[in-house]
């Protein structure tokens, strides 16, 4: 398990990845859409691994997103793609099995569901927390990442949870165009998100659902 571990990491450095995890699934709680739920069981271990974006982009982010941000929100997305395609064949000729996951791919857009829910993932692999905005914050980079996920059978180290939130910090809640982050985050308004970032899609004509705004406030140190 150790030689896998340090195969693991040396993989993940070498492909330019900024963080990455290794979580426990039998830990992971959610639902898998247009997934049977028996890879629960078939993968034991979810590899979480993600990329920060850009400061300087994020920065152009005040009132919205704009078609800068949208671009370097899909390289990202790409890249993260393609580091889990890599990863899994690699995985595969070790003799173990893996599945990768898209990074960005919503199954169900009324809810914000892909088939797995990257969040909670990288949250069980130790990577940061889910905060009052919804989203994965990590203690150093806050928000400003997306990730990935990987499935495998690999026999691997799984990291614990980290043991922290957003304590008294609150940037995000007065910035949300839709009132959705709440001082409780279990009180987020999903169905006020996607309202609001559907009508910055077709108000801006970028042709996806994003935002950013939230992201801008929470970029950790």
């Amino acid at each position: 398990m150790e030689s896998n571990d340090t195969w693991l990491k040396d993989y993940c450095e070498r492909e330019g990845l900024d963080v990455f995890g290794v979580g426990n699934m039998a830990r992971y709680d959610k639902e898998l859409v247009g997934v049977d739920d028996s890879v629960k069981d078939r993968f034991p271990f979810a590899i979480s691994f993600g990329l920060v974006l850009s400061k300087g982009v994020i920065g152009t982010v005040e009132d919205g997103p704009n078609v800068l941000y949208l671009h370097h929100y899909r390289q990202a997305n790409y890249r993260l793609d393609m580091v889990a395609y890599l990863l899994s064949k690699e995985i595969e000729k070790k003799g173990y099995q893996a599945m990768p996951f898209p990074a960005s791919q919503l199954v169900d857009w009324r809810n914000q569901k892909g088939h797995i829910c990257h969040k909670r993932v990288g949250e069980i692999s130790g990577l940061g927390w889910i905060g009052r905005n919804n989203l994965l914050v990590h203690p150093l980079f806050g928000a400003r990442a997306r990730y990935n996920t990987v499935l495998t059978d690999m026999p691997l180290t799984a990291h614990e949870p980290l043991q922290a939130g957003c304590g008294d910090c609150r940037a995000c809640i007065s910035v949300c165009p839709a009132g959705a982050i709440k001082d409780d985050r279990s009180e987020f308004d999903h169905i006020g998100c996607f309202n609001m970032i559907t009508q910055l899609k077709n108000k801006r004509n970028l042709g996806h659902h994003i935002c950013g705004i939230c992201i801008a406030v929470c970029q950790g140190q």
